[in-house]
Parts: C-alpha cells; sequence; structure tokens
C-alpha cells in the first residue's frame, strides 16, 4: 500500500530540492543525470512522492521565468552546481538570494539543517562571492580531493565514488527537506536581486563591491562594483541598478525595522523632500523588508532626479539611524560625470 509522503517530500506538490546550476550545451546532459540520480536517492531517503526540480524539467510552453521564480521560492532545498559559468549568471545568483531570503526570515536560529547545499561541478578558478564563501561547501562527502576537480569528473571516472557522493548528499537533501521553510511571497521573488554581481565577476572585477581604494566600507561591500564604475563612466547606471544597489545598502540597516526608527527615518526624508511627507500607514513594517525598502526607493526615484532621491536617503539614515557606513555607500551612486544638480545634498554633516 502506498505511504502519504512527509511534508516536502513531494507528497504536498512541493519539490524537495531544486538543481541550481550554469547551463552550458555541453554539459546539459550530465547535469540531468546529476539531477535524476540524486532524486533517486532522495526517494531511498524518504518516500517515492520526493522529486527535484530544475530549469530543464518545467512543463513545457510555460512561462520559464515564472515558473523557475516559483520552485525557488516553495522548494526546501537549494542544490548548487557551482562552476564559473554558473557564478557569472546573474539568473543563478538571483535563485540563491531567493532561497537566501526565505532562510533569513524563517530559519533566524541558523542552525542546522542547512537550505542551501553547494558543491564544486567543475573546477572553479576565479573568486568566490561572499554569499557562497560563507556557506559550507560539500567537499566533506566525497572522495578526497573531489571538489578540485568537480562532481563531473567524478561522474565519469570514478562512477562507485560518484554513486556514493549521491547517495550522501541524498541524505542531506531528506533531512534539510523534512523541516519547513516557508514560501516566499510570489511578488517578492519576482523582484529579486542577485546575491553577488556576476557582471562584475565576469567583467574580472570583484563580485561583491569596490575597489579597495574606493573605501567602500565592508559591512555594505556589493553595493558599488567595478562594472557599475564602468556604466557610470558610459553615461550613468541603468536606473534598475541604481534602484537594486540602494535596497541592497539599505537592507543592511536593521535599525529600520525598529517602528521608531523606521517612523523617524520616513519623517526626515519628509523634511529633506521640504516637507512633503511620507506617511507610515503607506509604508508598514507588517511588509517584508525587501518589499518596504523596494517601493520606497521606487517611489522616491519616480518623484525626483536620482541624485536627490540618493542623497535623500543618505542623510535620513545617518541622521536616523546613525548609519554612517550604509549612507556613504549610497552617496557613493551619485553620478560622477557631473550630471549631479548643483544643489544636490551630498554633505552628511550639513543641517
Amino acid at each position: 500500500m502506498e505511504t502519504t509522503g512527509a511534508p516536502g517530500t513531494g507528497a504536498d506538490g512541493v519539490s524537495a530540492f531544486f538543481t541550481s546550476y550554469g547551463g552550458r550545451r555541453a554539459d546539459r546532459e550530465h547535469v540531468l543525470r546529476f539531477h535524476a540520480d540524486l532524486e533517486g536517492m532522495v526517494r531511498l531517503h524518504t518516500d517515492d512522492h520526493a522529486f527535484g526540480a530544475t530549469g530543464p524539467t518545467l512543463e513545457p510552453g510555460g512561462g520559464w521565468r515564472a515558473e523557475l521564480h516559483r520552485h525557488c521560492a516553495t522548494t526546501r532545498t537549494l542544490v548548487v552546481l557551482l562552476s564559473e559559468t554558473h557564478l557569472n549568471s546573474a539568473w543563478c545568483a538571483r535563485e540563491w538570494w531567493i532561497v537566501e531570503e526565505r532562510v533569513r526570515r524563517f530559519r533566524s536560529g541558523g542552525g542546522p539543517p542547512h537550505h542551501i547545499l553547494p558543491l564544486v561541478w567543475q573546477p572553479l578558478t576565479g573568486p568566490l562571492p561572499r554569499a557562497v564563501r560563507e556557506r559550507q561547501r560539500l567537499d566533506w562527502v566525497g572522495v578526497a580531493g573531489h571538489a578540485d576537480a568537480g562532481v563531473l569528473e567524478l561522474m565519469l571516472t570514478d562512477p562507485a565514488a560518484y554513486r556514493a557522493l549521491c547517495y550522501r548528499i541524498g541524505a542531506l537533501v531528506a533531512r534539510s527537506a523534512a523541516v519547513a521553510l516557508p514560501a516566499l511571497p510570489e511578488a517578492l521573488a519576482r523582484r529579486a536581486v542577485p546575491a553577488w554581481d556576476a557582471a562584475a565577476r565576469r567583467a574580472g572585477g570583484d563580485p561583491d563591491g569596490v575597489d579597495a581604494e574606493a573605501g567602500a566600507p565592508e559591512s555594505v561591500r556589493g553595493v558599488e562594483t567595478s562594472a557599475d564604475r564602468v556604466a557610470e563612466a558610459g553615461g550613468g547606471l541603468p536606473r534598475g541598478a541604481v534602484g537594486e544597489r540602494a535596497v541592497r545598502v539599505l537592507l543592511t540597516v536593521g535599525a529600520l525595522d525598529d517602528p521608531a526608527c523606521w517612523e523617524a527615518f520616513l519623517s526626515r526624508l519628509g523634511e529633506l523632500r521640504r516637507d512633503r511627507a511620507l506617511n507610515p500607514r503607506y509604508w508598514s513594517l507588517s511588509q517584508p523588508a525587501p518589499e518596504r525598502l523596494d517601493h520606497l526607493v521606487a517611489h522616491l526615484r519616480a518623484q525626483h532626479p536620482d541624485p536627490h532621491a540618493l542623497a535623500w536617503l543618505a542623510r535620513a539614515v545617518a541622521d536616523t539611524a546613525g548609519a554612517s557606513d550604509a549612507a556613504h555607500a549610497l552617496l557613493a551612486l551619485l553620478p560622477r560625470d557631473g550630471s549631479a544638480p548643483e544643489d544636490t545634498p551630498t554633505d552628511l554633516t550639513a543641517p
């Protein structure tokens, strides 16, 4: 007689894991083989209902972006196949961000089991983004030294070791999938920002932040990148890029989740806009922080030129939250080509 699967194993319609990888035609069939092998091993550790999801397994004819967002926003575990192609993909960086944001919201204790499981698929040569460095890779579950070459080489040269590796990873996925990880709202998943700057990495820059001489503090690195400065030299960052980075800066300021500080922040923005108040009712703390800050930044940028909006955000966050690092990072997003209006208030010490 068939049994009903435990939550997270597939009986509830949620994938036990999602395989995130950087697409290359040359290794696509091998990625799909790994995905199928891992799915089989997860079932051994759970039941026949367990399933995994990944890009090529999506329903034909659907909207692939929406489907990928949905799977990342609901899956119990993200299995990441690290490669140069993966780390240079902004889409893969968004998949990581979606699951990381769910962990941040719903697993505040940070203890095991872990819902992001990275392992090396092919050898890595460039810098690892901070988000990846801070997660323990699965090097320890395979044969010694396999991480230097990657899972793909193990699959093709040592089938027994490869199968043992899949079995051990399957156990970790099953352990993770058994713990509830609530879904991220669909609207927020659609607005996911990359967990690192893949474009900067592709260009040979730092995936997490600016060059040392720019002096950006560690707490806000990842806000501006070498790729950003190239764009600025060519006439300024695209508006979406500016908004994403401004939101990422503000997300580092934990004080903005405090009701009193948040209300003071909105009030100060109203003063800087010459008493054009921002009613706290419209920017409620009941909204998730990324969604709330995204709406606020978009509103300001729709109403005012970017130099004014960024400078006012910097001034307000310095005055009310005491977050000078974040304030200076916001000011670093200002245009450097002389296009900022002369009256742009960039001096944080001025009244």
